[in-house]
């Protein structure tokens, strides 16, 4: 089997009745092929797919599933064939882009754009990506997908530190990779044996604990880089994956396909036509994404905080809550929140509305605290829950897409 093929493979299943005019009608077949890919049943799937095509041959999605299936057999000419299919079918579209990257690896003849590559007898030796300003790493895939778990407390996905397997959860709000010594533990990870080098400190409660700060290897997918890794003695939440790692590249959430999708700085495939973008302020203390939300009427900043699924909105306390113009009401529940330093206890409550580009929430949930930080208050999953979303570091803008 081509070693490039897992770098490539991306369940994507929504459905654009310009390339597929009956979709309910047909469905099945497709689906059922795309589950059989999944499912490593490569000649199972290309037989279905193949009975798809027939009725309906511009379908992006059984094109380029059915690609895969023929790279996984080792059919490599019928593969090129269905790639270019979706290269020339859809050229915009993200299909049409990872069905380029594959072309532009397998195929030497195939001259499509998104960057420019140049080889010798040893292989790739550069690639660059014009007008960009980041230098593209020949040595990792361009792009790739990680499967991942949303749950109620978090989009999880696996990844290595120091070789050992931890389940983490996707947290755009934290600076760093973060883990306690007891969870590196529980994975036979070693744990540092020198004195605490820094503080850690966490939303639920307002104190800080000692921590140490050390560079490590960390593992996603597959690429491994080696970043900071933020270290507690007990960590009583989840171990997160912040932006030492995330933030080394642009990445698209997709909940509904249980992908992430990460693709390398600078590696610019053109706009996504279907996606709506939303301004962001990168804030470099911290590591800070920042949007500008509207509660109620009122407009403010808050830090996009994909480790927050407990409620669509987190203020940090009572007085920061009525600086954004919302008021805890008198039959609010009580309920207590786990973070790193401890637990704390939270009002929690819906507003009327909060909006945010092309998002528009009626009575979403919320959390007031009373932690004292002086912290931005937090927008989580439930806000934008039945979308995906890429964080495009490039432009400086979140790019989401209705599911």
């Amino acid at each position: 089997m081509n070693k490039i093929l897992p770098a490539f493979t991306v369940a994507l299943l929504m459905i654009f009745t310009f390339f597929c005019p009956s979709a309910l009608a047909v469905e099945n077949k497709r689906d059922q092929g795309i589950k059989l890919y999944n499912a490593k049943n490569y000649k199972d799937a290309g037989r279905l797919l193949d009975e798809h095509l027939t009725v309906y041959p511009q379908d992006i999605y059984a094109l380029y599933y059915d690609a895969l299936t023929c790279q996984g057999l080792g059919n490599m000419g019928k593969a090129k064939i269905y790639y270019r299919q979706v290269a020339t079918l859809a050229p915009n579209h993200q299909l049409g882009g990872y069905a380029k990257a594959v072309l532009r690896q397998i195929d030497p003849s195939f001259s499509g754009g998104g960057g420019s590559m140049s080889s010798s007898g040893a292989g790739i030796s550069q690639v660059s990506s014009a007008g960009t300003g980041y230098k593209l790493d020949p040595s990792i895939p361009m792009e790739w997908d990680v499967t991942c778990a949303p749950g109620d407390h978090g989009i999880w996905l696996d990844v290595e530190i120091d070789g050992r397997r931890v389940k983490m959860v996707f947290d755009t709000g934290a600076p760093t990779v973060f883990i306690g010594k007891n969870q590196m533990e529980e994975a036979g990870i070693q744990t540092p044996k020198s004195a605490p080098n820094s503080q850690a400190g966490g939303s639920s409660t307002s104190g800080t604990v000692p921590a140490w700060l050390i560079p490590m290897k960390v593992k996603v997918g597959a690429v491994e880089r080696t970043v900071n890794v933020q270290i507690v003695e007990t960590n009583q939440s989840s171990p997160l994956l912040g932006q030492s790692y995330a933030g080394l590249f642009e990445y698209t959430i997709d909940p509904g396909a249980k992908r992430i999708h990460f693709k390398q700085r600078g590696y610019s495939k053109g706009a996504n036509r279907n996606a709506y973008e939303v301004p962001f302020v990168f804030r470099a203390g911290g590591a800070r994404v920042v949007v500008n939300v509207e509660v109620n009427g009122k407009s403010g900043p808050f830090i996009f905080d994909t480790g927050n699924s407990a409620s669509g909105i987190v203020f940090h306390t009572p007085a920061q809550a009525e600086k954004y113009g919302v008021k805890i009401p008198d039959d609010a529940e009580t309920s207590i929140m786990s973070g790193v330093t401890g637990s704390g206890a939270t009002k929690v409550f819906t507003i009327q509305r909060a909006k945010l580009g092309p998002i528009d929430r009626t009575d979403l949930s919320v959390s007031v605290g009373n932690t004292g930080s002086g912290e931005l208050p937090l927008l989580g999953q439930p806000f934008w829950q039945g979308f995906e979303y890429t964080i495009n570091r490039e432009k400086s803008v979140i790019e989401f897409v209705r599911r």
